[in-house]
């Protein structure tokens, strides 16, 4: 009995090497950067591409949208490559989490990728979004929204969400958000 438990041991460690090896990992896992695993195009019409996947615009994702953007030129990276590694920092409920899928249609990562994650923070006061090249190379950014802002858009009627998406769309980058760099 006891060597039949030992030999499915061994059976289960020996097929765990086999597929773990580099090679087989490198054939199921995307790579940054321009490649196959990274085809998708960039919306042409970014405000319905948030419609469609979110159900409405509304201010909150209208701004994930435009840290992902000032993000993508920051970090000099194109739409859709998977080069970047966000980290979004939100209370988890609505409007607050609306945020990331923002950043989705801003920058083309992908919350299954594993390339935008959700981190819960306490309160609206905490929110921020932290973004770091996926080589390493460089700082990481830190888009802090403004608390003012996060405010005025925070609960705000349906019938007001155009407005506000609207206005989000057209306010200057530091009427919205402040960078700060951490690191290299």
């Amino acid at each position: 009995m006891q060597f039949r438990l030992i030999l499915i041991l061994l059976m289960c460690f020996s097929m765990g090497l086999l597929f773990a090896d580099e090679k087989h990992q490198k054939s199921t896992h995307s790579e940054p950067g321009e490649n196959p695993w990274n085809s998708a195009q960039e919306p042409d019409d970014w405000w319905g591409a948030i419609e469609s996947m979110h159900g409405h615009v509304g201010p909150w994702n209208v701004l994930g949208w435009r840290i992902g953007q000032q993000a993508l030129e920051d970090f000099g990276s194109d739409w859709g490559r998977h080069e970047l590694d966000i980290t979004c920092h939100v209370p988890m409920s609505t409007p607050h989490s609306c945020l990331a899928d923002g950043l989705v249609i801003g920058t083309g990562n992908s919350i299954g990728r594993l390339d935008i994650r959700l981190r819960e923070v306490e309160s609206m006061e905490k929110i921020f979004v932290a973004i770091k090249r996926k080589d390493g190379e460089g700082p990481t950014r830190e888009y802090f929204p403004h608390l003012e802002y996060m405010q005025r858009i925070e609960s705000r009627s349906v019938e007001e969400l155009e407005t506000l998406s609207k206005e989000c769309r057209d306010k200057n980058t530091s009427e919205l958000f402040d960078i700060k760099i951490r690191g290299k």
